[in-house]
């Protein structure tokens, strides 16, 4: 099953992160900047990108 996600930055501390699998909408988080580059940062060591 394929899954990304997409952001955007709300405001300068906050991010609102969308799940998506299969082309549908799973979810959508709030995450502070620190949440988010910790999940990114998480992610790149796991090598999930360019999947």
């Amino acid at each position: 099953m394929r899954s990304f996600h997409f952001a955007v930055q709300v405001d300068s501390a906050l991010w609102a992160v969308t799940f998506v699998r299969e082309l549908d909408f799973h979810e959508t988080r709030i995450m502070t900047s620190a949440e988010f580059v910790e999940m990114i940062s998480a992610e790149a060591q796991l090598g999930c990108w360019f999947r």
